[in-house]
């Protein structure tokens, strides 16, 4: 394979844990050229990518054959060998088959008919393993083996280093720092705003810790209400950083503590140490791939229920904030691997 197209346009944290396949394809493949098709509002965590060879950007909304003529051209255009679809559903092997390609990889066990549109196909229970470890199996099919060490690289660089150094205090160089994201797509996902702000006052009293809340652009009013609601002072970046820069700020903290969101596996990427709470998804398939990671939940006969609306939410409302910052505690007190 010379000339390779990754289709995987997907959420934010699908993507990151995706680039683990970038440096395993570029071993097997020094030769080719390896293009990656993704939503132009996550682009930057594949853009400029030293691994990369081009990336192709589209919208999110919008009818694909209606909206997407100018991606279609490019796609053709590029006349790749081989695409790879580790997305699995309609519209990316649709995209796949526009390409021309005559080499269209995916998976057997692809939704929404999209494996009609593959020539290629790989039985890997994708549904029943970790993503990554999927990504990574597909990779060992197509003759790349598995890394002795799994690495997410992102294209963080100096000058987003030097930001967020300019942004976070000299005062909290002393202090373990922490960053909290209270934040995630599913509402169900989502542990109590009050929640939150306890466990950060539990930690600034506790182990003397400056807390950094972040969090999207259309996520501010969620995070300031946290910050509102604590009795000790934190730095709000919410809205205020791109992708990589919170990735820098995640390179910085001494802990990551969130909900099952795009920015846990963004911490997990920079291979910080996590405390990852959980709902009613499984950690099992979706929790943060790092072995500096702990995840924190309830234990109830329900979980998980994959259920986006639930009118208790008992799974993540009885999840006390002091038993979440006991493993906080004892993630920051971990010696090095």
């Amino acid at each position: 394979m010379k000339n390779i197209l990754i289709v995987k346009p997907s959420a934010l944290g699908d993507i990151v844990q995706a680039t683990c396949i970038l440096p395993v394809l570029s071993s097997r493949f020094p030769d080719a050229k390896i293009s990656w098709l993704v939503f132009e509002h996550n682009a930057e965590v594949i853009a400029n990518h030293p691994l990369l060879h081009r990336v192709i950007t589209m919208k999110r909304q919008g009818s694909l054959l209606g909206h997407y003529p100018s991606v279609i051209r490019a796609l053709r255009e590029a006349r790749f060998d081989a695409v790879i679809d580790i997305q699995g559903l309609l519209r990316s092997a649709l995209l796949s088959f526009l390409t021309g390609c005559a080499r269209r990889i995916g998976y057997a066990n692809g939704r929404e008919q999209s494996t009609l549109f593959y020539n290629e196909v790989y039985d890997i229970p994708t549904r029943g393993m970790h993503a990554v470890d999927g990504y990574l199996r597909l990779c060992e099919m197509l003759g790349a083996p598995r890394p002795d060490k799994v690495t997410f690289p992102l294209p963080v660089n100096d000058t987003h280093r030097e930001r967020i150094g300019a942004l976070i205090p000299t005062s909290s160089v002393e202090k373990p720092l922490v960053t909290l994201c209270p934040t995630a797509r599913w509402k169900t996902k989502c542990w109590p705003e009050a929640s939150f702000a306890a466990l950060a006052d539990l930690l600034c009293e506790q182990v003397n810790a400056g807390i950094i809340l972040s969090g999207a652009p259309d996520e501010k009013e969620i995070v300031g209400r946290v910050a509102r609601l604590m009795k000790h002072e934190c730095l709000d970046l919410s809205g205020r950083l791109s992708i990589m820069e919170l990735a820098a700020v995640l390179e910085r903290s001494d802990l990551y503590v969130g909900n099952d969101s795009g920015v846990m596996h963004l911490a997990s990427a920079t291979g910080t140490k996590t405390v990852a709470i959980f709902g009613p998804t499984d950690p099992n398939r979706t929790g943060p791939y790092n072995p500096l990671a702990t995840v924190v939940r309830a234990d109830l006969n329900c979980m998980p229920c994959f259920k986006k609306e639930c009118a208790t939410m008992d799974c993540l409302k009885n999840l006390a904030p002091e038993t979440v910052a006991e493993a906080c505690i004892r993630q920051l007190t971990r010696l090095p691997e």
